[in-house]
Formats: C-alpha cells, structure tokens, sequence
C-alpha cells in the first residue's frame, strides 16, 4: 500500500511540474527565414497565392479545400487547418490561420525584387494555449526550420 501511495504521489508531482514548466513557457512561437528566388515578385506571388495546388509542392499537405477567400489545408498526419487571407497586396501577403491541434496565429511574406529575382522574407507566429501543448511544442517542433523547408519548397516550385 505504501509504495503503491509513494508511485502516485510521485505521478502526480511529475504531472504538476511538466504542466508547471508548460505554464512557465511563452504561449507565442516564431519562425522567420528568407531566400532568394530567381524569378520575379509576380511569379512568386502567384505560387504562393495558388493554394489550390499546394498539396504539388509542399511536403505534408495531404488536401486542400478553397473556401471563398480562404481555405482549409489536411496535413498528412490528418491535422486541419483553416486559412484566410488578411493582406494580398504586390509586395507583400499575410493571413491568420488556426489549427485543430490547438493554435492559432499569423504568417506574412514580404518580397523585395532584386536584380536576379526576388527576396522573401517568411515570418510565422504562432500562439499555443494549452501549456501542455507549448511544451511538446517546444521539444519536437522548430519554427524557424518550418519557415526554411517551406521557402525552399517555394524556391523550387517558383523557380521550375
């Protein structure tokens, strides 16, 4: 009975400080990235703004479904996320997007021409409520790779 009494109590202390080290835990996350593309600003704007055909190009889309003027994306770990625009403009694009994973936030991209192409600059923030869900966050998601294998599946789409 005592050491059945002495493994929960120390469940339970495990459990209070993994949720206490959740709690402690900034409940915003970002990934920003940048790359040079070797086409023009309008070319890039096009690959980004066709979501449709996302699904070719990115890893770990499954579907997409447009809806008006957003849309809603089905990774292939069965995850859904919804999409709406928030800025389209030629120089620069932003939308708000949220997860049934549990977050929820903001992407923008900001293209400058440069004399062989285009640089863009990625920013994505992303704001996890649940404390639990922050700290698994943290230990198997990077938000700055995120942004630099989506620039780099944009480069080689953009770019064919």
């Amino acid at each position: 009975m005592k050491l059945f009494l002495m493994l929960s109590l120390s469940i339970i202390g495990l459990a209070a400080l993994v949720l206490a080290a959740g709690m402690a835990l900034s409940p915003m996350r970002e990934g920003r990235a940048e790359i040079a593309i070797a086409v023009p600003p309008e070319r890039v704007i096009a690959v980004i703004t066709d979501v449709a055909r996302q699904p070719e190009w990115r890893d770990g889309v499954a579907s997409i479904e447009v809806d008006g003027d957003g849309w809603v994306e089905t990774t292939t770990r069965g995850e859904v996320i919804s999409f709406a625009w928030s800025k389209r403009e030629p120089l620069k694009l932003a939308l708000t997007f949220r997860s049934d994973a549990g977050y929820h936030g903001m992407w923008q991209a900001e293209l400058e021409p440069q004399a062989t192409g285009t640089l863009v600059t990625v920013v994505e923030r992303a704001t996890i409520d649940n404390p639990l869900s922050r700290l698994m966050a943290r230990m198997f998601f990077d938000p700055q790779a995120f942004a630099a294998r989506y620039l780099q599946a944009l480069k080689i789409e953009a770019e064919r």
